[in-house]
């Protein structure tokens, strides 16, 4: 059942008082605002907020390849293979 959205004007709302009432969880809300944190930062010198494309990613070192799957066997691929 939908219910409407109560809004407080007493402070500003901040990213987590969003996730809060969007119903995600803390650990998921945690995550996102790590990714966002890497994606975006501001420059020191010119102060000018910058995205980093997607480039920056795959600089040696960095496992971002995998974007977090599992890099072992699946229960099912383990289970072929036995056969």
């Amino acid at each position: 059942m939908r219910q409407p959205i109560r809004v407080d004007n007493s402070r500003p709302v901040t990213v987590y008082d969003t996730a809060r009432i969007l119903g995600v969880s803390k650990k998921r809300t945690e995550a996102i605002i790590r990714e966002v944190e890497r994606t975006i930062h501001r420059d020191a010198k010119t102060g000018e907020v910058v995205i980093r494309t997607k480039g920056w990613e795959n600089t040696p070192g960095n496992h971002s390849s995998r974007n977090g799957r599992k890099t072992s066997k699946t229960a099912s691929a383990s289970r072929k293979a036995s056969r």
